[in-house]
């Protein structure tokens, strides 16, 4: 049979049983506990420095045992039955079949009579045993010529009863191999037994223990399963191992004690490593490979290999492997279930893993070789993960695409119903009559006589198109008389629930706070400018509550003006461009829907529109041919430039006719009493007063000055000239 046989090991493959292993640590954990416990010195009563002295209490005469090792402590040495070995494989076997159920009593351990342990246990869990084999060389002697042992050693690092491990032979090149053959020795009581060692340990022992043998045969080209058993945990390590030809795995130069290192280092003989596969871990194989104790290496190569399922005489290379030495193992990692083939070689003095036929001056390196028949998959769920989705790329990309497109197909359908859906809520007209009149004040910067006959436009069209009462200083505190303006502005302020912020270029100046602090608006009117504290008691007000503050202040500015200042955006009032969304706002002063994704339409005429639309035309002409307009009004606080009026006497204008009237309006920035109204029957009584003294042709329109009351004492002239750059209307 060829050495690159097969190798069937679906017998001795680990397999995973959650209560076995739930078993195991409840075991383990309960002589730890109580190893340490009893390990602990009593800080009552004194101890003997003999309790922490550990002494190795392994002696056997057979020097097959000679690398084995059992600690206890010193106190503990003399005492009987530390441990006990099963030399051979009846007794072994015979340990064995005493396992099948197991009493426990505190920390003691009692068998009973029971089936043997079956084919199949579980890998054992990481950090209980350790499972090694290495080559054990043997020289020329007058009883034998030179060969080569299995080393198999087992390391308990955790409290375990009994520790076996089985030689089970997988295949064989000839019949030189006495494991691998049939003969009447291996038969126990007509049953075929492979060769088994096993050690019992005391619950007195420390770990960690060892318990090695190094006697059994190495026969070249021969493949073996170790199986390691463990008990109570009834649990399983298994290495499956072969080896290259004798003189590949331990040329004379490296045996030789009369060849030096350096004769060695300077020929550098060629060898072929041992090969140990590791199934201990259950994601991955690990690979060991052994050596002889002098042979010099830089890196050992193993090239892995991969049968076609319908073509053994088929390989794929799956993957090259290196280890530097004087590392020995590599951790194989995610393979799929298959046939593979391992090759592991040394590139030695530049040897070629494998040469052409006619290629001349080509060495070819030793190599040894192991075949595997993985029957399970063994990887990570990342890498089975990947795996599935390059087994089935088309399935899973055809699957993707359908999804993707059905999901396209819905959300078009979803699409097109929503689009449907508003287009015929759109088409619905909701006509929304607007019965209550809202008191709306305006909150806006004296720029000029052009900028304000856009506001006064802006009053007018909410008054008559939008159900809203402007308050708009110009028609309170002009008209009426007695009004003091702050008094007024924090009256205002504190019971209106709609405010309209007009953003301007004095505006913004006034809300810099900087510019502030040196400029001021210059005052063209008998009152001061109302702008900066209103401001001030708004940005306060939508400072602490920001939610109310947007149902209750907009700002407003017309296509000409400047952008909302940072200070005042910050807030995220709601903003409205006029005359465009005129319709928006008086939605926003009606508490109603006035989204951009709503049709808002209003009964404003397009006269109106015209009209709105040609004074700011105007204002924008004005500011283009006169760009510096703005250092008129906006004046350094030291400059004193106040408009002062005489208290004392009236300010007479005279008048012969209505455009008379309104010249005089205009001079003193008034706005004209409307026909019918009380102020006209006050004025009309006052001129026919004064006609006694008027020339017959003419006709003087007065503004009175206040009543000199308790109200125009000083500390209330003060009061009016400490008014800020403001100006509030509706």
């Amino acid at each position: 049979m060829s050495p690159f046989s097969v190798t069937n090991f679906r017998t001795f493959l680990p397999t995973g049983c959650p209560t076995n292993l739930l078993y195991f640590y409840s075991i383990s954990f309960l002589i730890t506990t109580s190893s340490l416990v009893y390990s602990l010195p009593a800080t009552s009563s004194a101890r003997n420095a003999s309790d922490y002295v550990l002494r190795n209490v392994f002696e056997n005469q057979d020097q097959c045992y000679k690398d084995s090792f059992v600690y206890v402590k010193d106190v503990d040495a003399g005492k009987s039955k530390l441990f006990t070995t099963y030399p051979t494989t009846k007794e072994c076997s015979n340990r064995l079949k005493l396992n099948g159920k197991l009493v426990r009593r505190i920390f003691q351990f009692h068998y009973e009579e029971a089936s043997d342990l079956p084919d199949k246990l579980p890998t054992c869990p990481p950090g209980l045993v350790d499972l090694e084999v290495i080559p054990a060389y043997f020289g020329l002697s007058q009883l034998s010529y030179p060969y080569a042992n299995l080393n198999i050693s087992v390391m308990a690092h955790s409290p375990v009863d009994t520790i076996a491990f089985r030689l089970h032979c997988l295949h064989a090149s000839d019949g030189s191999d006495v494991y691998c053959s049939d003969l009447k020795d291996m038969y126990i009581n007509g049953v075929k037994e492979w060769p088994c060692r096993a050690i019992q340990l005391s619950t007195k022992v420390q770990y960690p223990a060892r318990f090695s043998y190094a006697c059994f045969r190495l026969t070249s080209y021969s493949v073996y399963a170790i199986n390691a058993t463990v008990l109570p945990q009834k649990c399983r390590v298994t290495t499956i191992v072969t080896a290259p030809r004798f003189e590949e795995l331990y040329p004379d130069m490296l045996v030789d004690p009369s060849i030096s290192k350096k004769e060695i280092a300077t020929k550098d003989p060629f060898w072929a490593p041992m090969i140990a596969v590791d199934f201990s871990d259950e994601n991955a194989i690990w690979i060991r490979l052994g050596k002889a104790p002098r042979a010099e290496c830089d890196t050992i190569n193993v090239n892995v290999y991969k049968e076609h399922d319908d073509d053994s005489e088929k390989v794929n290379f799956v993957a090259a492997l290196s280890i530097k030495c004087p590392e020995t193992a590599i951790k194989w990692e995610n393979q799929k279930a298959g046939k593979y083939l391992l090759s592991a070689y040394v590139l030695i003095r530049g040897c070629k893993f494998i040469c052409e036929p006619n290629a001349r001056g080509c060495t070819q390196c030793f190599r040894t070789h192991l075949n595997l028949v993985i029957h399970e998959t063994r990887a990570s769920l990342t890498w089975l993960t990947v795996q599935k989705i390059k087994d089935y790329g088309l399935e899973i990309f055809l699957a993707i695409v359908s999804i993707l497109s059905i999901g396209c197909v819905v959300v078009i359908v979803a699409v097109i119903v929503f689009l449907h859906k508003k287009r015929q809520e759109a088409n619905r007209v909701q006509e929304i009559r607007l019965s209550d009149f809202v008191k709306t004040m305006l909150v806006y910067a004296d720029d000029s006589e052009l900028h304000t006959n856009c506001v006064k436009h802006l009053v007018d069209n909410l008054r008559h198109c939008s159900t809203v009462e402007p308050i708009f200083d110009l028609e309170k505190l002009i008209t009426a008389e007695q009004v003091v303006p702050s008094r007024w502005l924090i009256e205002q302020l504190s019971t209106l629930q709609k405010f309209i912020i007009v953003i301007s270029d004095c505006a913004v100046r006034i809300l810099d706070s900087e510019a502030s602090e040196t400029h001021h608006l210059v005052q063209s009117r008998p009152f001061s400018d109302l702008f900066g504290p209103a401001m001030d008691i708004i940005i306060g007000d939508a400072t602490r509550r920001p939610e109310e503050a947007r149902k209750k202040y907009a700002i407003a500015r017309f296509e000409i003006s400047p952008e909302v200042p940072a200070n005042l955006a910050i807030l995220r009032l709601p903003t409205f461009i006029l005359p465009k969304d005129f319709s928006r706002l008086t939605a926003f002063l009606h508490s109603l829907d006035y989204g951009e994704t709503f049709n808002i339409t209003s009964n404003i005429s397009k006269c109106r529109l015209d009209d709105w639309a040609l004074a700011i035309y105007r204002t924008t002409i004005f500011t283009r041919e006169n760009p510096n307009w703005i250092d008129t009004r906006w004046k350094p606080k030291d400059e004193q430039d106040v408009m002062n009026l005489k208290r004392e006497t009236p300010v007479t204008f005279t008048y012969s006719n209505e455009e008379g009237r309104i010249a005089a309006s205009k001079k003193f920035n008034l706005i004209p009493p409307k026909e019918g109204s009380e102020v006209d029957e006050v004025e009309e009584g006052e001129i026919s007063q004064k006609e006694a003294s008027a020339p017959d042709d003419e006709t003087a329109f007065l503004i009175k000055p206040p009543a000199l009351d308790d109200i125009s004492d000083s500390d209330e002239d003060e009061e009016e000239d400490q008014g800020s750059n403001t100006i509030v209307a509706l």
